[in-house]
């Protein structure tokens, strides 16, 4: 230390003094360090993958649904996505799409032209509100299959793929 000059003592002892100081609200280093390394932010989760991943055993006002197995369902989470997209097809007001997964005849609309010709009387504001809002951890099921809506759509897994079975006007 004899032959430092005083210049160099300086700025050794204000460099100590400083790296013992607290840094609480000193945040540029922190910053720094993000814009060299960016941070992914947190993934976020959609709805409909929470209410996939949600246990669905018990519902909100304390029944027990029907098992899917019951319902006939194997799969209850390729259903559920299933639902996902018809809740899009009904939302973008997608007619082809819908009509595809109907099993025809059904008793009101014995065609995919019939079930077409109607269907902003079927998919009336309430039905598309009702079908916007499901919540695919809340499915009601029995015996006969799931349904939506309170009772208006009905779905079964059948061989060919899951398939609209009923609509029942409101």
């Amino acid at each position: 230390m004899k032959n430092l000059s005083p210049a160099l003592l300086l700025i050794l002892f204000a460099a100590c003094n400083q790296a013992s100081r607290p840094t609480t609200g000193d945040t540029s280093i922190i910053q720094d360090v993000k814009e060299l390394v960016p941070v992914a932010p947190p993934p976020t989760i959609d709805i409909h993958t929470a209410q996939l991943q949600a246990q669905d055993s018990i519902f909100d006002d304390g029944s027990i649904p029907t098992s899917w197995e019951n319902a006939g369902f194997s799969n209850p989470q390729e259903f559920k996505m299933f639902l996902a997209r018809f809740k899009t097809w009904v939302k973008l007001d997608q007619q082809d799409s819908i009509a595809s997964v109907i099993r025809f005849p059904l008793r009101l609309y014995p065609s995919a032209a019939d079930f077409k010709s109607q269907y902003t009387q079927i998919f009336d504001p309430t039905l598309k509100q009702a079908v916007d809002t499901l919540r695919l951890d809340r499915i009601f099921r029995n015996s006969q299959g799931a349904m939506i809506a309170n009772g208006r759509i009905w779905f079964a897994p059948l061989p060919e793929g899951y398939r609209i079975i009923a609509i029942n006007a409101q």
